[in-house]
């Protein structure tokens, strides 16, 4: 659904967003062959037109029993050209289309300018670090039976895990706990598709950046199938995230201002091809392949962007602060605004083993980006306007147990519970 007509009414901002985030998208190629595009329309337009009158002009010399070889000829020689001009236009058109899918999303005048780590902004720290290093997860659970890295390799490869025991229920029970906290705060639980067409995809993330970390879902080739078998489409990505799947939802669909917003809380796996050099993000289950998660997503009126994108925020917060967590909340900069945002704030939790803060959750705002692909508009009044998305992280569960078991060990081997997720475990207040 993006258009030429979007970037030229939009043009300047989408200008000055691209500097600032020092990309060398080619913006000055779109103003080029969308001139040259509606100067062909024109033209196009002008030969439908005489062409008309031209049908109509032979009809009547029929009629009246008048010569129209010549007419009909100078038809026939139109009637080409306006083939050819209507091939060049669909060539123009595929050109725009592919760059206009990869156009980076305009910045929200809040996002500072400059590149990660040092022009990020830390807008607030909560809780008190243990300042003492300890073991990190992947050896403390290992030695409680709880974590096998090792067969996990053998068996499905790097960057995947058997968790095991009570670790099996603190993970299901920190799921639960962010579902009933969201919903108690109106926000719908959604277990959406685990897969997503490419088409979808498209709509709510630069395929052309973001592809080579997605797994595909193709059926096997070459393979003889009943005739009654169901016919499954080829075109299928594992989702990365259940907020793809919930944008997706309402695409190509006109909402009413007064629905608005619809708040949901989605719950899936996640499945990421994690890349990145080798180091401490690749030891024990911090960054995998596979993951579960609750997330919140919601789309809004465009004006409702600021107070939505605060809510979700507080959300999260409000989550690391029920389970303990000490986390600072960091505004990030232009250079690690990803393609897709306007903004976002990643909470980073504290983690001992490393004596540092790291990535737990994200929350962002997609603006109209997602809305104007997937076609998702809303009526108010008599104007029609694209929907705003916007989605943070409730609980990556794997990460926040990593976060839970490094800063609720104990001298002892055991791992206290957090208090909030007591009664999910059944009463039980330690495990190992």
């Amino acid at each position: 659904m993006i258009n030429t007509k979007y970037v030229r009414e939009h043009l300047e901002e989408i200008k000055e967003s691209l500097k600032k985030r020092r990309s060398n998208y080619p913006i000055a190629d779109i103003e080029t062959l969308d001139a040259k595009w509606r100067q062909l329309r024109a033209s196009l337009q002008e030969m439908q037109s005489k062409r008309n009158k031209d049908s109509i002009e032979v009809s009547k010399l029929k009629k009246e029993g008048k010569d129209t070889k010549k007419l009909l000829s100078a038809l026939a020689k139109l009637k080409d050209e306006i083939t050819n001009a209507e091939a060049e236009i669909g060539n123009y058109e595929a050109k725009i289309n592919s760059l206009l899918m990869g156009l980076p999303n305009k910045l929200h005048p809040s996002v500072p300018v400059g590149n990660p780590p040092e022009s990020n902004k830390i807008l607030k720290t909560w809780g008190t670090v243990k300042k003492k290093k300890g073991e990190n997860h992947e050896a403390i659970l290992t030695k409680l039976g709880m974590l096998d890295i090792e067969r996990a390799g053998k068996t499905a490869g790097a960057r995947f895990y058997y968790l095991k025991g009570d670790l099996v229920l603190l993970e299901q029970s920190l799921l639960r706990f962010a579902l009933d906290e969201l919903s108690k705060k109106g926000y719908i639980p959604v277990l959406p598709p685990f897969m997503l067409r490419r088409k979808f995809y498209e709509g709510v993330a630069p395929l052309s950046v973001f592809e080579d970390a997605l797994y595909s879902a193709t059926s096997a080739k070459n393979v003889s199938l009943p005739s009654d078998y169901e016919k499954v489409e080829d075109d299928l990505f594992m989702i990365s995230t259940s907020e793809h799947a919930l944008a997706a939802m309402h695409s190509n669909e006109i909402l009413l201002a007064k629905d608005l917003p619809l708040k949901y809380t989605g719950i899936s796996p996640c499945f990421r091809r994690e890349a990145g050099a080798h180091g401490k993000d690749t030891k024990g289950i911090f960054r995998v392949h596979q993951f579960d998660k609750v997330e919140q997503f919601i789309l809004c009126r465009q004006e409702d962007d600021d107070k939505y994108f605060e809510e979700l925020l507080k959300n999260s917060e409000e989550l690391m602060q029920k389970l303990g967590i000490p986390y600072r909340a960091v505004l990030l900069c232009s250079g690690d605004t990803g393609h897709q945002m306007s903004r976002t704030v990643d909470i980073e939790g504290y983690f001992p083993s490393q004596e540092g803060y790291r990535e737990l959750t994200s929350c962002s705002s997609a603006a109209e980006w997602q809305s104007i692909r997937l076609d998702i508009r809303y009526d108010e009044g008599s104007e029609r306007k694209f929907a705003y998305t916007l989605n943070s992280t409730a609980i990556a569960a794997e990460r926040m147990l990593v976060a839970i078991v490094e800063n609720y060990s104990n001298a002892d081997g055991t791992i206290t519970i957090p208090d909030v997720l007591v009664p999910y475990m059944g009463g039980k207040r330690k495990i190992g």
